[in-house]
């Protein structure tokens, strides 16, 4: 079978802009996931944990939705804060907000929350607690849902903001998108270059043709 060469240099142009692409992504995410290392934040995972909760019914999501929150806490700690009756098209909370976690012992913080519940009829009733998390190497888990004590407050009742990620994370976002930025560059300009020199030849007459 005769294949041009234009048409061989473009396939083998394609390889490896893929094959440069597959190893930029790859260490993106080797380098995201030791600079992320250790700095899970409790209130995120109670956040990511009440969300998922929420969807454990939706029409749709609801198998994913069970995945996320049981890799988090069991879904049946949830069990008072979700209504009795709910809408399938629906998640089973309208809003969530968590406060700031609170030390309460070894690797063990106290994070407060509040939610409404969704109802088929709209918006339900106020529900609110407090959430213990555990900490197993550089992972939070629910471990149980709790009363609130009298000084935990979400910030819309006064209480303090969830903490925020180390400042070095955000460095490293900001040069990790430069360095995703760049590698999009070059791997364009090769792609250029690469073409450019396949139409040159062709135009000085360089054999077009290969077995």
């Amino acid at each position: 079978m005769r294949v041009t060469a234009k048409g061989a240099v473009r396939r083998s142009t394609f390889a490896k802009i893929i094959v440069i692409a597959l190893i930029v992504i790859a260490g993106l995410g080797v380098l995201i996931h030791f600079v992320n290392a250790g700095h899970h934040r409790p209130e995120g995972a109670a956040e990511r944990w009440l969300a998922a909760v929420s969807d454990t019914e939706r029409k749709g999501v609801s198998s994913d939705a069970r995945k996320r929150a049981e890799h988090i806490g069991p879904v049946a700690l949830a069990g008072p804060l979700l209504p009795a009756k709910f809408d399938t098209r629906h998640s089973q909370f309208d809003d969530l907000e968590v406060g700031k976690a609170v030390p309460a012992g070894a690797d063990t913080v106290r994070v407060p929350f509040r939610l409404h519940q969704h109802l088929p009829s709209g918006s339900g009733p106020l529900k609110v607690g407090t959430l213990v998390l555990r900490r197993t190497g550089s992972t939070w888990h629910v471990a149980a849902l709790d009363a609130r004590h009298p000084d935990e407050k979400v910030p819309s009742e006064g209480g303090p903001r969830p903490s925020r990620a180390p400042l070095a994370l955000w460095i490293g976002a900001i040069v990790l998108g430069a360095l995703l930025a760049g590698g999009g560059h070059l791997i364009t300009r090769y792609a250029e270059r690469t073409a450019r020199r396949a139409v040159d030849a062709t135009k000085k007459g360089i054999p077009t043709t290969v077995q």
